[in-house]
């Protein structure tokens, strides 16, 4: 009976943890990344799309940071705190932050060739580039191997 309750202590433990590092995989945040990504995968081959086509969730704002930018720099930008938010560490990672009513509610941080996608907001002029939703921000699509590619053109 004693090494019954020693197992089931060790993977109590062992799913603690894999919560505490991975994140929750039942939270908002998790459904809304593979609804973002089963979406970006079924793309078709139009040229143009818009970000609203392929965001099932709700989101007022999006974010992209420059490479480096500190997790408090992030929260003073976005106005508001999260554990949801991550640093870059390094040039080719992708980080994106979708916001609604103050809280976040999709995040990417990761290199295109793990996520098989890629956006660009734009060309950066500070630390971060912000677009919104009513926008109704167009991009442009494009595959390069197993990787999409979309790449912000204008306000559809």
């Amino acid at each position: 009976m004693k090494k019954i309750w020693t197992v089931i202590s060790i993977l109590v433990v062992l799913m603690v943890a894999i919560v505490i590092v991975m994140g929750n995989p039942f939270s908002e945040t998790a459904s809304n990344q593979r609804s973002f990504k089963k979406q970006v995968s079924h793309i078709g081959e139009a040229a143009q799309m818009s970000l609203n086509d392929v965001t099932t969730f709700e989101w007022d704002k999006v974010y992209s940071f420059v490479p480096y930018t500190s997790k408090d720099e992030i929260a003073k930008i976005i106005g508001f705190n999260s554990n949801e938010i991550q640093e870059t560490v390094n040039e080719g990672m992708e980080q994106l932050l979708f916001v609604k009513d103050n809280r976040v509610v999709f995040s990417i941080c990761g290199y295109a060739s793990n996520l098989k996608f890629s956006v660009h907001l734009g060309e950066y002029e500070g630390r971060y580039i912000c677009l919104y939703r009513l926008d109704n921000p167009l991009f442009d699509l494009s595959r390069s191997s197993d990787i999409i590619t979309l790449t912000y053109i204008a306000k559809k």
